[in-house]
């Protein structure tokens, strides 16, 4: 039988499915052998705020789980979508991991018109890491005791109430207009610069009431300069409570705030599968707990890295719509 040629392309087939063959064993073990050199978790935003914070203790908590040096970078800019992008393009091998946040994975896809990414499906989803409400305060001097007497008192006066945002497309706004919705009221907006100058708006009179995330405020709700009239949360908080939730207040809203672990697209499933156990284990660290308590939020866990995607898509559908029914533009 006559021999067939190097350039023939049967030929070069079976060398390369040869080839395959033989790499495959490397790469199984390649793979088993995760994590075999420190590890980078880009923050796409600047250094020194909540997400950042929370990112370096899952970091540090996480590296001797992982048994490899694991490392906050922030990359900030365009409201977090440089720093996603760079870990999109980034080698789906789990040595480059992106920490998510709900404002730009639920509430960005409906506010930014120049998306260049989909917020769930180009990335792999781990597991979320933490929780937290948000919280409706009011001043210490305002007449409203309960949930009850600030909703009465907007239906009584429609369009003369306000409430407080640290801008267009915020969280705070976007509670807010979900709190319009569900109970019937017109309420004014009124945008300021940041979270600190809602605030202290608040507490200076000048707006009634205000929806923010629990950590932002509660150190003026603990020290009585804020009156807390209820969580959003599926249950009471534990950092305040004697406050009820919105349910339990007479408004059918349940809504959290969560930072969570991704990577890139395709990460291969043994590597998240890795990474997730690792993000349980340390969910359950007595440390890691307080520290979270003390940033105002709660440690916890997805039940499995599809269950987090399909929490991740159910929640950007929720909010869009919230979004389209209050026709808030983006910024």
């Amino acid at each position: 039988m006559r021999a067939l040629p190097s350039f023939c392309p049967a030929r070069r087939a079976a060398i390369a499915f040869s080839a395959a063959v033989l790499a495959f064993p490397l790469i199984a073990a390649a793979q088993s052998d995760y994590p075999s050199r420190p590890i980078k978790i880009i923050v796409p935003w600047p250094a020194g705020g909540a997400t950042d914070n929370v990112a370096r203790v899952v970091a540090q908590k996480i590296s001797p789980v992982l048994k490899q040096p694991v490392v906050v970078e922030n990359r900030p800019g365009a409201t977090g979508t440089i720093g996603t992008q760079s870990v999109i393009q980034s080698p789906a091998d789990g040595y480059t991991l992106l920490f998510l946040a709900a404002s730009l994975h639920t509430f960005s896809p409906h506010l930014m018109k120049d998306m260049k990414f989909d917020t769930v499906s180009d990335i792999t989803p781990i597991s979320v890491s933490v929780q937290f409400p948000y919280v409706l305060a009011v001043n210490t001097d305002s007449p409203y005791k309960t949930v009850g007497d600030l909703v009465k008192a907007a239906r009584a006066q429609p369009g003369k109430l306000a409430y407080g945002s640290f801008g267009v497309g915020s969280g705070p706004n976007i509670i807010s207009e979900l709190f319009k919705q569900q109970t019937g009221t017109d309420i004014l907006h009124v945008p300021y610069k940041g979270g600190s100058q809602v605030t202290a708006a608040l507490m200076g009179g000048e707006i009634p009431f205000m929806f923010d995330s629990l950590p932002s405020p509660l150190g003026q709700i603990r020290g009585g300069k804020l009156r807390a009239l209820a969580v959003t949360g599926a249950t009471r908080s534990s950092l305040v409570p004697e406050v009820p939730t919105l349910k339990e207040s007479g408004v059918n809203i349940e809504a959290i705030i969560w930072l969570g672990l991704g990577g890139p697209p395709k990460l291969p499933p043994d590597v998240t599968a890795k990474l997730f156990d690792a993000m349980k284990q340390i969910s359950t660290d007595p440390d890691l707990q307080k520290r979270m308590a003390d940033m105002g939020a709660e440690a916890t866990v997805s039940k499995s890295p599809e269950q987090f995607r399909q929490f991740m898509l159910a929640e950007r559908e929720r909010w869009g719509k919230v979004i389209r029914e209050a026709k808030i533009s983006a910024n």
